[in-house]
């Protein structure tokens, strides 16, 4: 009926003992039989980055970036049950983020 292929990296490198970081990669892709189910075909690229900075046991800073792509069709539409549309080869970006994180341990 369908195939889902996931692909997913992880990969870690501390730089010292209080620095590391982290990035991880997925591709995810879903090839239908059109014959036999209503699923349509969907690729899917994301990417994440993680820099941890450990002050000291307890008090840690975060730095990260998000980004994934899809191949739906730009500009979105939607097809008449509901679905967004998808393009065979063609990726666009749904979503992106960076955040920051600190994280205090706070002693009494």
């Amino acid at each position: 009926m369908f195939n889902n292929h996931i692909i997913r990296s992880k990969w870690n490198y501390q730089f010292t003992r209080a620095l590391s970081l982290r990035v991880i990669g997925q591709y995810n892709t879903v090839i239908a039989n059109r014959a036999l189910s209503s699923l349509d075909p969907a690729k899917n690229l994301n990417a994440d980055v993680l820099l941890t900075y450990f002050v000291h046991p307890g008090t840690a800073v975060y730095v990260g970036y998000n980004n994934n792509v899809q191949n739906l069709l730009s500009p979105l539409q939607q097809d008449g049950s509901g679905n967004l549309v998808r393009t065979p080869g063609n990726f666009i970006n749904d979503g992106r983020q960076i955040f920051v994180k600190i994280s205090y341990l706070l002693q009494y």
